[in-house]
């Protein structure tokens, strides 16, 4: 009579259940979120300002917006519209003060209308459109000199985005739709500060 050992069955039917496990695991598991460069103007040369102070303050809160989706952007708008003044503007006065304001930092994401019906089925269609409006005012003044003025410079920009597109796809997207609507702002900045508050430039 033979005698068939169970041991190497019984060790296959535990390698084949791990292996199903792992394979349940890896797709449940969520797609690695993306690291994007720091979106920076700290390594441009800074607006100096005749006044002894600068104040940055914002009159935007995308949380009082219940249509805002600024938490799908890798930075919150309103936080680089605020850093952009706290890294370009320098104080270089004795007296006066000058107030940066993030009037507006505003993200929507917009659904599109689709096809109905077999034609639909049978393309690819843009599926949503993502503003992002920008508005700033800059308002300084000089007691001694008697100079005063104000910038105030608004950007938008719009992205629309396919049915299909991936999560990773989605974040890269969002990213350079913030970089270029934050380089906009910076290079109307530039030019709008030395016409409008000229006598206050140092």
């Amino acid at each position: 009579m033979t005698v068939r050992s169970t041991i190497p069955r019984q060790i296959g039917l535990l390698l084949v259940g791990a292996l199903v496990s792992l394979s349940v695991a890896a797709c449940d598991t969520p797609p690695q979120r993306q690291r994007f460069p720091e979106i920076t103007f700290q390594h441009l040369a800074p607006i100096r300002l005749d006044v002894a102070q600068i104040e940055i303050q914002s009159e935007y809160r995308s949380a009082d917006h219940p249509d805002d989706n600024a938490g799908d952007y890798p930075e919150a708008p309103e936080t680089l519209v605020a850093d952009w003044a706290r890294e370009r503007l320098q104080a270089a006065g004795e007296r006066g003060q000058a107030t940066y304001t993030v009037v507006q930092a505003r993200a929507v994401r917009v659904p599109l209308p689709r096809s109905s019906g077999i034609g639909a089925a049978l393309k690819t269609e843009q599926s949503d459109r993502y503003d992002l409006a920008i508005t700033v005012r800059l308002d300084a003044g000089n007691p001694i000199s008697g100079k005063s003025g104000t910038v105030t410079e608004t950007v938008t920009r719009s992205q629309t985005v396919p049915e299909n597109m991936t999560l990773n796809q989605r974040e890269a997207m969002l990213f350079n739709l913030l970089d270029a609507a934050m380089k906009d702002l910076n290079q109307r900045l530039e030019k709008s500060i030395p016409q409008y508050l000229a006598p206050l430039i140092r």
